[in-house]
């Protein structure tokens, strides 16, 4: 078998670690954080975290589609990069809400949201389209095995090349068919031109607002919500762990240089990106303890004031009879 030469800044250790860690906590914290702080504690935490998700997904495609153009990446190192996104995702997330949404904050959003997925699926299908020939080391293509269901296939197989272009290109079709249906169905209910609008961006904010404020009186909806919130994270995990052991029998099962498990800068400075996820997480939960503590004193003093008010009330009931008596 050919040895693949190591790329430890893209398929690192610590790269994989630090992907690892963040996909499989990110949406067992969400959930835990939701019922444990306010609604806007939990937006904030949010942000945060698809921030570092999606920024650290954002470095890891760039550096690939870099690698592409200098000829450094190997098309193991392509497939694996593919495999990263996919748990990662990419993007730009504010992790500030900075006011409402405007057009232009909408429209920059939004561009670059299609710039950024347009360069994953253009470096994807390039990958996929020219396997056999891609990459720094063309001779070892033909040996790079990739694992689907704990089979071994071969990554340059054309029958497995063509399922992969199929359906990449059947699912940007579906996006953008079901994008022109919702915003024909905009465009019905809001105008076109604001004159025609019927639906103002005042009333969606509102109505956006009212729904994030819902919550359930009855224990059964209750129950029921968190429930179904339950099942989501063990689903989403479920996927997350199969992605993993997917990744990780890929790597093993492919004769990769020895330098691959060799920490780099990268590689701990990715690690490190953890550390910001964590001091958000413990400054949710010394808020929840500053803020208990901050109540148990306020109930103190109340106590106080209630325990002070009752016995000026004593004392006074006692000195008007002695009044009465003096007076008498």
């Amino acid at each position: 078998m050919c040895e693949i030469e190591s790329n430890a800044d893209v398929t690192g250790t610590g790269i994989r670690a630090s992907i690892y860690i963040l996909c499989l906590a990110s949406g067992i914290l969400k959930t835990i954080i939701k019922h444990f702080t306010t609604i806007d504690n939990y937006q904030d935490f949010t942000r945060s975290l698809d921030s570092a998700l999606q920024l650290q997904g954002l470095a890891l495609l760039f550096t690939a589609i870099y690698q592409t153009f200098r000829t450094q990446l190997t098309l193991f190192h392509a497939i694996c990069v593919l495999h990263l996104l996919s748990l990662l995702g990419f993007g730009l997330t504010a992790r500030g809400q900075y006011g409402t949404k405007g057009r232009n904050r909408r429209f920059v959003l939004l561009t670059s949201k299609f710039l950024i997925a347009g360069a994953f699926l253009a470096f994807a299908g390039y990958i996929w389209a020219t396997a056999p020939s891609f990459g720094s080391q063309p001779e070892c293509n033909s040996t790079t095995v990739y694992m689907v269901f704990g089979v071994s296939i071969i990554a340059t197989n054309v029958v497995f090349r063509y399922v992969v272009l199929g359906l990449m290109i059947a699912t940007v079709m579906g996006t953008a068919i079901m994008m022109m249906c919702f915003g024909a169905i905009g465009a019905c209910m809001c105008g076109i031109r604001r004159k025609d609008r019927i639906v103002r961006s005042d009333d969606v904010a509102l109505a956006s607002h009212v729904l994030s404020k819902i919550r359930f009186d009855n224990g059964k909806g209750k129950l029921a919500a968190i429930q179904s919130e339950i099942i989501g994270v063990v689903l989403r995990t479920g996927v997350n762990v199969y992605a993993i052991v997917t990744l990780e029998q890929t790597i093993k099962r492919n004769d990769v240089g020895p330098e691959e498990r060799e920490w780099s800068f990268g590689q701990v400075l990715a690690i490190f990106m953890l550390v910001g996820v964590a001091v958000e997480v413990l400054s949710i939960f010394l808020a929840k303890m500053d803020a208990r503590e901050k109540q148990k004193d306020i109930d103190a003093e109340q106590a106080a004031g209630r325990l002070q008010a009752v016995q000026l009330g004593l004392t006074a009931g006692t000195e008007l009879p002695e009044r009465q008596s003096t007076s008498d």
